[in-house]
């Protein structure tokens, strides 16, 4: 199935940020109907003026806190019929915390880290939960970043959150069976975003390869966030609609050659999970 030949319900909610901004303005192209939640304002006003509503095509902008529990609630009993008919639900927020060794670490970033990263997601599912169990079907995305497989020094309230997020992934996508509800989590791969550019002013704490990695990542920015938009198009598609419970790659998982077979057998499988390598 082309997602671009069906007009889809989606709802973006941190769509301010690097990946949040380029798949509102692409699903925004492709004639989708949108819901676009945001924390930012002086960003928000701006993207207010970019997308405006088309004949045909339905434009909601919503000021957002996801940390915030009753504006949750009442984002979501505001925007319940558009929430009853939703495709597609993506979640970029997330902020990279404190750049430190552990134990240097101060505990109130740390946990400020977690509240944004996972707890504001715990209450974002709980409070769509109610609403979306009876959806004909429903996508949810998240995104859980290089630190949730790989050993990132001095990241570690960032890295551990990402963790939290993946095993919620895999856990809720059990738990959502037969509701025709899936879950995946991707990782995007180096963004040029205020999030990456941190980085770069913090070499030395991150160290000199990393450091590399990351300048060299920036530049082949616009190609990962195309990536990353095609994946999320491949788990809407028609050959991808079993995937759920899964932290999928963007930029290293060779998704564009999967056939019907590996499709079937990643959606059967441990594959894509976080699990312990059984072999030397």
């Amino acid at each position: 199935m082309d997602i671009k030949k069906k007009k889809l319900n989606i709802v973006i909610f941190g769509s301010t940020s690097s990946i949040g901004n380029f798949l509102s303005r692409k699903y925004y192209l492709d004639q989708h109907n949108l819901l676009l939640c945001s924390n930012n304002k002086k960003k928000f006003n701006i993207l207010k003026k970019k997308f405006i509503n088309r004949e045909g095509q339905e434009i909601f902008l919503e000021k957002l806190d996801l940390t915030n529990e009753k504006d949750i609630k009442g984002l979501i009993g505001k925007n319940f019929k558009f929430f009853k008919k939703t495709d597609l639900i993506i979640s970029t927020v997330g902020i990279q915390g404190e750049i430190n060794n552990f134990f240097n670490s101060n505990l109130k970033k740390f946990k400020q880290t977690f509240e944004i990263n996972f707890f504001s997601h715990i209450f974002l599912l709980k409070a769509l939960y109610k609403v979306i169990r009876h959806n004909k079907k429903t996508l949810i995305i998240f995104f859980s970043g290089g630190g949730a497989t790989s050993k990132r020094e001095n990241l570690s309230s960032y890295s551990l959150s990402k963790i939290a997020l993946v095993k919620l992934v895999e856990i809720l996508s059990f738990e959502f069976k037969n509701k025709n509800i899936r879950i995946n989590a991707v990782a995007p791969g180096i963004i040029d975003s205020k999030m990456t550019r941190s980085l770069l002013k913090n070499k030395s704490k991150i160290g000199r390869k990393e450091f590399l990695k990351v300048k060299k990542g920036i530049k082949s920015s616009n190609k990962s966030l195309k990536k990353v938009y095609d994946l999320i198009n491949l788990l809407l598609s028609e050959p991808g609609k079993n995937i759920s419970g899964k932290i999928l790659s963007s930029k290293w998982d060779m998704f564009k050659k999967w056939n019907k077979i590996e499709l079937r057998k990643i959606s059967r499988s441990d594959i894509f999970t976080m699990r312990r390598r059984l072999d030397f």
